[in-house]
């Protein structure tokens, strides 16, 4: 797991990296509040190992600080405290504290726990995401035999959506997602869609074929690219809008996206792509809202403009 450490005490910072990196985790330290929210938004922890006081400031100050895209299952805190301080109890963050002194196994131990709670939420939520995406799927693909997307004779403009703007799209399962890729007639813009889904029922949704589909899966194979390549997927869509006059990227799925690699992981690689893009173009993005907090949205909303039906 990759783990880092915040204590102003620089022997406890190295007591407790022998440790962990002797059970093979990948660590790094920090010494001051500024430090570790620098460093916490570069190295992206899995855990944190928290001083209830570091440099004479509350060691919390880094959780209030930190990027809010962490959330509380993405990054778990283990809180280390004198045995007379109080363990907050409406931090949703911290999960394990240990006292001051600790023995090795108290540390070794907080670990353990913390990755048998990310095991089991992981099973869990997978379960239930299969379950969910194939269930949806199988209502999708009876919408398609049903429905085809035809290009759109006005202007996005017409409708509500402007090229060079980026949108997202809060829904269950992907089906307004395919509506807005229609808005874009093929003859004047270039679509590329990112999905997990099968191309061919992808291209099955319209009545043309010229859009470029990137499919994404688990194991890389048969022509796909694997899900948790972010810096190849990066670079692909980078390479098509390069490439591209009018570019126009589309996530069905960015869900599928956020489980395989993570809520921070995901969301930092859409930013950057946004952030970074070389030309004007234009992102579409579904996500399912149902597991998303407020604050998970609201940064979806930071950069994106939702997209809503009616509005057409």
């Amino acid at each position: 797991m990759k783990i880092l450490i915040v204590d102003d005490n620089a022997a406890i910072r190295e007591i407790i990296r022998d440790i962990l990196a002797g059970e093979g985790h990948t660590v790094r330290t920090a010494s001051t509040v500024s430090e570790a929210v620098e460093k916490m938004t570069a190295f992206l922890p899995e855990v944190l190992f928290l001083d209830s006081r570091v440099g004479g400031e509350d060691g919390l100050h880094v959780l209030a600080q930190m990027d809010p895209s962490i959330t509380p299952q993405a990054m778990r805190v283990v809180l280390l405290k004198g045995s007379g301080d109080i363990v907050p109890t409406d931090n949703p963050f911290i999960r394990v504290s240990i006292d001051k002194p600790f023995k090795s196994s108290d540390v070794v131990d907080a670990v353990k726990r913390i990755q048998g709670e990310s095991l089991e939420v992981a099973e869990e939520r997978g379960t239930k995401k299969r379950k969910e995406r194939k269930d949806g799927k199988r209502r999708l693909f009876r919408r398609d035999k049903r429905e085809r997307i035809q290009p759109s004779s006005d202007s996005p403009d017409s409708r509500g959506v402007s090229f060079g703007s980026s949108y997202v799209i809060f829904e269950e399962y992907p089906d307004a997602i395919y509506r807005f890729m229609g808005l874009f007639d093929p003859d004047w813009y270039d679509v590329m869609i990112v999905t997990t889904g099968r191309a061919k029922a992808i291209k099955e949704r319209f009545t043309y074929s010229n859009m470029e589909v990137l499919s994404l899966s688990g194991n890389g194979k048969g022509g796909s690219l694997g899900i948790q390549e972010i810096g190849t997927l990066m670079s692909s869509i980078r390479g098509f809008i390069d490439s591209h006059a009018r570019p126009v990227i589309v996530f069905d799925t960015f869900g599928d996206l956020m489980e395989a690699d993570g809520l921070n992981q995901s969301l930092l690689m859409l930013h950057q792509l946004m952030s970074g893009r070389s030309k004007m173009c234009t992102f579409g993005v579904s996500v399912d809202a149902g597991g998303l907090t407020d604050k998970d949205r609201n940064i979806f909303l930071h950069s994106m403009i939702e997209y809503k039906e009616e509005q057409r």
